[in-house]
């Protein structure tokens, strides 16, 4: 079963990857997360003490589980499903695309016209990154399929800091822990939700 997840990374795609263990000894500094939980799919962080201050929840009272399962059974199959809010960290040299199932069609960056052939275009690219290039027939602009703009329902990042649990728009990070990671990263952060 897919999980609710609220993704953030690098807004510039050439941002380079940063390492798990010191974007993760940042996090813990700063009170995102907490100390790592083994699992079959590698390693989760529970929320940290200051999580609530760090990642703002809209409405007006938004259900939200932070604690885990203590049963290590129904913890594997809670966290796969994202049934708790938890975090998880990956990087990697190469960049990946990541998108909803329900992505948006793209749009171009510079006249925000829909590019209707965008899933092409991104196939093209997952097979030769080098030489795809991507130009809007209405205005011209040229660039990589990273350029396109997908409205917070898929983006290109070499790291990804994974909330799970997270309902699409039900939660944005603040201006603290975006902050951090701008000092951590160099560059600003996006979110992404998805389900996957």
């Amino acid at each position: 079963m897919a999980a609710y997840k609220l993704l953030l990374l690098p807004a510039d795609p050439s941002c380079p990857a940063i390492g798990l263990d010191r974007l993760a000894e940042r996090l813990q500094a700063i009170g995102l997360i907490g100390q790592p939980v083994p699992l079959h799919d590698g390693l989760f962080y529970p929320t940290g003490d200051r999580f609530l201050q760090l990642v703002t929840f809209l409405g007006c009272a938004p259900m939200i589980e932070l604690d885990p399962p203590a049963d290590p059974a129904e913890l594997e199959s809670a966290s796969i499903e994202g049934r708790f809010c938890h975090i998880y960290l990956t990087e990697t040299e190469q960049l990946q695309f990541r998108a909803d199932a329900q992505t948006r069609t793209a749009r171009c960056p510079q006249c925000r016209k829909p590019e209707p052939d965008w899933e092409a275009l991104i196939r093209a690219w997952q097979q030769d990154p080098v030489k795809s290039v991507w130009q809007c027939a209405a205005c011209g602009h040229a660039g990589r399929p990273s350029d396109l703009q997908f409205r917070k329902t898929a983006g290109f990042g070499r790291t990804w800091i994974e909330i799970r649990g997270i309902h699409p728009s039900e939660a944005v990070p603040g201006d603290a822990l975006l902050a951090a990671l701008h000092t951590l990263s160099g560059c600003d952060w996006n979110t992404v939700y998805i389900k996957e």
